[in-house]
């Protein structure tokens, strides 16, 4: 696992060369366990339930969670995540808020951090009419640093802040604040890490847009916390850009504490668009375009940040990049600039032919997982696609469905949507400038059945034309599906979500990659879709998974957690919830002896 020094110090240590040597037993079947003496037969088989739909929301009349994001854990086990819940009889509109367990904890409490209708925290001054100032949704999944219990999340409320000005004899009242970051430094406390308040207001708090009087839009994405900083992506438009495009969008960060002298401290600019793109991330490494032209960012994604350090991705066009990549900022040595992590004169590492040319990345994710050190994430090459039917699905929000109808492209439902036919699963070594290509699509010998054929997954998501709300993610972009790789690393250990050739979608992990001299990087199964369940949830034994998910800050400092749905065969019962796991170690005997009993985890339904 990584080295936390400055992290925390309870990391856990493994006897890695036993550990891989295990794992390559237990992932072929629970018989070659023995070589091992002493582990478990599965793979991440020993799983707590965090939450399901069993339990109580807090501070709620009979309301139960039925529905959850992915999850963020840190290092210390505590799990943040957002969720729903509602009475069997509820009308209107279900509770919705972020939510927390300690599972370092024997039998805590579910704990809530903010919940719809809360007022969301100053500056809020708005008294009338009730709502005013209140949280109405969460649109993204929340996040946790991973040496501290600070979390953030964004918040979408009714305006919080109205600003006043008097003109002659008159006086005109705005109110703004309705989009924001909030976070959580403090149990039982919550701050306002930055807000869209009236430009006017934006200066006395800290929040308006670096250089200028103008205040942000909106906060796509998750925003990441590391101790009292939050590193965010922000959208706002500059009113001096009077040619072209005004839109702007851009990675910042900004220190909640204040300075020295208790004053709001301002927001930093990482990088926005129209700043140059470094030359490492541009095909041939040259810092201009075939037109003599410098390159600039167009996009920027939502960062990750640990350690005091920070990566995301830009990209000089989103739509169809040709320049750019995954980049790394220190926050503590400004002066150095933007690091090149991997980006379009980056070479795609030969894990399995070193007598083909060079070829070189071309495409990358916005979903960054990064400990400090490491860096995981998808990434393209190549100019072949393959394509991959979207259907528009029979359940969600009604007008989202009805406008996803109404683009279709396929007889159907949905669209046809095309991808990379070569694609991979990377993780970085920022320190030591390493790439290693842990998982590809593709065939890795001859008649091989089951190989990756896909690492990206699709939603329909955006604000229908006349709808008063967005769904789940963005604020007032059209709907458009959107791909997203899953995946979380945890030092040189890498889980990920990526469908098979043979139809399986699985969750699949990977250990030790930077110390496996093979260059081979064992994978295994963690779990997948159709599995027999008890061994996630003993409420949902007779059950098997229905889908399940992961993000970005999931593994953490030896823990697994997870989302997951369970159905019955026929459709009557259903279950989910949230799971955490430890990774594999060497056990005992007696985890062996429960490893020659553990065959039954892998029962697949049968169709």
């Amino acid at each position: 696992m990584r080295n936390l020094s400055t992290n925390s110090n309870k990391n856990l240590e493994r006897n890695k060369s036993l550990r891989k040597f295990c794992m390559i037993a237990l992932s072929t079947s629970a018989i070659m366990a023995m070589p091992c003496g002493m582990a478990m037969a599965t793979p991440f088989s020993t799983w707590t339930t965090v939450v399901n739909n069993t339990n109580e929301a807090p501070n709620s009349s009979n309301e139960y969670f039925f529905s959850y994001n992915q999850p963020s854990i840190n290092d210390e086990g505590l799990v943040v995540f957002r969720a729903r819940a509602k009475a069997k009889q509820q009308k209107g509109e279900p509770t919705s808020g972020i939510f927390t367990r300690d599972m370092s904890v024997p039998d805590s409490a579910i704990l809530a951090v903010a919940v719809r209708n809360d007022e969301v925290p100053d500056p809020n001054n708005i008294e009338e009419p009730a709502q005013a100032g209140t949280f109405n949704e969460f649109p993204s999944f929340p996040r946790i640093d991973a040496a501290s219990s600070t979390l953030a999340f964004r918040g979408q409320s009714q305006p919080s802040v109205a600003t006043s000005v008097t003109n002659a004899d008159e006086t005109d009242t705005t109110h703004s604040g309705t989009a924001g970051i909030y976070a959580s430094i403090k149990k039982d406390s919550l701050t306002t890490g930055i807000r869209n308040i009236d430009a006017k207001e934006a200066s006395t708090f800290g929040y308006q847009v670096p250089g200028t009087d103008v205040r942000f839009d909106q906060f796509p994405g998750a925003p990441s916390p590391i101790g009292s900083i939050i590193t965010f992506k922000g959208n706002w438009t500059d009113p001096d850009r009077t040619q072209g495009d005004p839109t702007m969008t851009g990675v910042y960060y900004k220190d909640m504490a204040g300075d020295t002298d208790g004053n709001p401290s301002p927001v930093v600019k990482i990088a926005q668009r129209h700043d140059e793109i470094p030359a490492a991330a541009t095909p041939g490494g040259q810092q201009y375009s075939t037109d003599n032209e410098p390159v600039f960012f167009g996009s920027t994604a939502p960062p990750s940040a640990a350690d005091g350090k920070v990566v995301f991705t830009g990209l000089d066009d989103e739509a169809n990049p040709s320049a750019g990549g995954i980049f790394m900022f220190d926050i503590d040595a400004p002066d150095e600039g933007l690091k090149t992590i991997a980006g379009f004169n980056t070479v795609v590492p030969k894990k399995n032919d070193s007598t083909t040319a060079d070829t070189y990345l071309s495409a990358f994710g916005e979903a960054l997982s990064f400990d400090g050190q490491y860096v995981g994430f998808w990434a393209g090459w190549g100019e072949n696609k393959i394509k991959t039917p979207q259907s528009c699905g029979p359940d969600g929000n009604k007008d989202l469905l009805d406008y996803c109808n109404s683009i279709q492209t396929e007889p159907e439902g949905g669209e046809a949507l095309k991808v990379l036919e070569n694609q991979g699963i990377f993780l970085a070594d920022t320190l030591n400038d390493k790439l290693f290509l842990v998982a590809q699509t593709g065939p890795l010998f001859e008649d091989q059945k089951d190989y990756f054929e896909d690492f990206l997954f699709w939603n329909f998501s955006g604000k229908p034309p006349g709808t008063g709300e967005s769904s789940e993610d963005d604020s007032a972009e059209l709907p458009r599906w959107r791909s997203s790789a899953f995946l979380a690393v945890d030092g040189d250990d890498i889980v990920f979500k990526a469908r098979k050739s043979n139809g399986e979608i699985g969750l699949y992990g990977a250990l030790d990659v930077a110390t496996d001299v093979t260059g081979q990087f064992d994978i295994f199964t963690i779990l997948t879709k159709g599995m027999k369940s008890g061994f996630l949830d003993p409420s949902a034994s007779d059950m098997t998974i229905e889908s399940f998910g992961i993000e970005r800050d999931g593994l953490r400092n030896g823990r697994l957690a997870i989302t997951a749905s369970m159905l019955s065969d026929d459709g009557s019962k259903k279950m989910s919830g949230i799971y955490i796991a430890p990774v594999p170690e060497p056990g005992t005997m007696a985890l062996f002896a429960i490893g020659l009993t553990g065959i039954g985890f892998w029962h697949r339904k049968k169709s």
